[in-house]
């Protein structure tokens, strides 16, 4: 991978988690648990994949 692409990673990564972490707080109660699981799940992801890209850009990717 090149540094451009694990910058576009990073970027994309957190994005995600910040999205859909912040739309999974912000459900209203009587949206379903399964959706609000979802949500958090790829919030999840979205860290993880900001946090790999973050560790392969400090490794000079």
């Amino acid at each position: 991978m090149t540094l451009k692409t694990c910058s576009i990673a990073f970027t994309i990564g957190w994005l995600a988690a910040l999205t859909f972490g912040w739309i999974a707080l912000a459900a209203p109660p009587e949206e379903p648990a399964t959706l609000r699981t979802i949500n958090i799940l790829f919030a999840a992801m979205g860290a993880g994949a900001g946090i790999w890209s973050w560790m392969r850009i400090r490794r000079g990717c």
